[in-house]
């Protein structure tokens, strides 16, 4: 038991330690290194330019071997129209107004841990003065993947620009923020949960990790944040990548605290395989031996093996937990339309080169998290207030009932039950029979009393019914029913037999009496009769 407690916390500490080495590496980024852009105009505060000339140059010494080399002439610029914009992935970038170099973007070269660059967005200010100008623009590709990536430019004023990707990027930009959010949402809750002391597991805390994960790799993964922030164009891209290292691993910890040892030995190797995959893949990056994108085969394999695991699970769950029909086929349906979402987005990079945009992939996430929180939440409740041998409401739901019925109605009822001769048949036939005997009992009170009153496990052989539009003749012909179901269940082949003692109190007859106090009463007329029916089978 000790060796699993350790394999199972070492999932935890794996992710951990990951996390926290990512976390210094995006600080390192934001604080250290930098983007080297040369500019010879200053920056002064859309229409996409068709008619352009584009040349492949093949040069050995560029890192993809190849520079492209467009052409294209400025017309009808006005002091409003005086920007010239376009989004580079990838790439490096040279910009000349006739052959007079005025941009140049590259990584600057004191930066310690990356030699590549990533997305970024390039503006350049124009003036009336350049209409009829010649612009030629060199772009250096790092990686082979983007080479045959072509570039879209745009003139107009900045602010159009900006609210054009805004407007492009808004359904990606809005379902980032309101993943963030639940995520931290969903956190919260746990934490919560856990100082109450009302839950013991931390699932919902993996799953915000999850959520909140999700909602930075896609907010980063937009060209609108670079735009916004260009001088941290670089911290975004390296962000979009680490998140997709880093999300896979709390759900499948989170995946680990639905299922019981065993059954969660897999998904939890399969975390540490992706936490040690995450933090190699970043010891590359930090001394320049594979870029993230370079390395994203990696998180893509990760990736592949979670949907892998998450197959695994949902069959497993069946099989541990046995849930009931329909929270079986919601889940279920949940999960494949996880799956659905992460298959598309995958499809999504190899066809176009990039996953921005995806709005579909962004939407699961947030359905399938939404949906596991909300049910996560209703079982942490039940299971508060649910008996976990007989299926009846325990004795926390008794509390509940008494603080809400408070003052208590005029036409409540409320009985006590309590088996006889559980002690005799534990010593005779052994605990099994005894507790056969309680389950039993239960399901003979579920099924004689109706479903608008209350059935409680008060503790041991003791039950508790609160009974709605109560009055005498309404408690009594509910004792005869349960009377009667049990006669016919000693009259079976069923064995233990089943005998039970009961009494009850009225508010009507208790008008100052609260729920506890009528309990009380109830609870001196059910042993009154218990001692008669011992009486009775004494002389027997």
């Amino acid at each position: 038991m000790q060796n699993k407690k350790k394999i199972s916390q070492a999932a935890i500490v794996s992710y951990l330690f990951v996390a926290i080495a990512f976390l210094l590496f995006f600080l390192c980024i934001i604080l250290f290194e930098d983007i080297s852009v040369y500019k010879m105009r200053s920056t002064r505060a859309c229409t996409t330019i068709e008619n352009y000339t584009v040349e492949d140059i093949q040069d050995t010494s560029a890192p993809a071997g190849i520079q492209k080399e467009y052409r294209f002439t400025l017309a009808d610029l006005t002091a409003n129209e005086d920007i010239l914009g376009f989004y580079l992935v990838h790439s490096y970038a040279e910009v000349y107004i006739d052959d007079e170099l005025i941009y140049e973007f590259h990584p600057d070269p004191d930066n310690h841990f990356h030699t590549a660059v990533n997305s970024n967005w390039v503006t350049i200010p124009l003036y009336p003065k350049d209409t009829g100008k010649e612009v030629r623009v060199i772009v250096t590709p790092t990686y082979k993947s983007v080479a045959a990536r072509k570039v879209q430019f745009q003139v107009g004023s900045n602010l159009q620009i900006f609210i054009n990707q805004l407007k492009s990027d808004f359904p990606q930009l809005f379902l980032a923020c309101l993943c963030i959010l639940l995520g931290l949402l969903i956190m919260f809750v746990q934490l919560d949960l856990i100082f109450t002391r009302k839950s013991t597991v931390w699932n919902l805390f993996h799953l915000g990790n999850f959520a909140f994960l999700i909602g930075l790799w896609k907010i980063s993964d937009t060209r609108f944040l670079p735009l916004m922030f260009p001088e941290h164009a670089l911290t975004f891209g390296y962000i979009a990548i680490g998140m997709l290292f880093l999300a896979p691993i709390p759900l499948l910890l989170f995946y680990r605290d639905f299922l019981q040892w065993p059954w969660n030995l897999p998904i939890i190797i399969v975390s540490i395989v992706a936490s040690c995959t995450a933090f190699v893949c970043l010891l590359m990056q930090l001394f320049n031996v594979v870029d993230f994108r370079e390395s994203l085969i990696c998180s893509h394999a990760i990736i592949i093996l979670t949907i892998l695991v998450t197959i695994y699970f949902v069959f497993s769950k069946r099989k541990s937990d046995k849930p009931d029909r329909k929270s079986n086929i919601l889940n279920t349906a949940m999960i494949f339309l996880l799956i659905a979402g992460v298959i598309a987005d995958l499809i999504k990079y190899y066809i176009s080169g990039t996953s921005g945009g995806a709005v579909f992939t962004i939407a699961t996430f947030v359905i399938f998290i939404t949906v596991f929180f909300i049910m996560s939440l209703l079982n942490i409740n039940k299971r508060g207030y649910t008996d976990a041998q007989t299926g009846l409401f325990n004795r926390n739901r008794w509390d509940y009932l008494v603080k809400s019925f408070n003052p208590v109605p005029d036409n409540v009822g409320v009985m006590m039950l309590d088996l006889n001769g559980l002690k005799k048949c534990n010593d005779i036939m052994g605990h099994d029979a005894g507790d056969r005997m309680i389950f039993n009992f239960s399901n003979i009170l579920r099924n004689s009393i109706s479903k608008s009153n209350t059935i409680c496990r008060w503790g041991g052989d003791e039950f508790v019914v609160l009974v709605m539009d109560a009055d005498k003749e309404k408690m009594e012909v509910c004792e005869q029913q349960i009377l009667q179901a049990c006669t016919t269940y000693n009259n079976s082949t069923e064995k233990p037999e089943i005998n039970f003692a009961s009494g009850y109190a009225l508010s009507s007859e208790y008008p100052q009496k609260n729920l506890n106090e009528l309990l009380v009463i109830a609870d001196k007329q059910m042993y009154n009769n218990k001692r008669k029916w011992y009486e009775e089978h004494r002389k027997q």
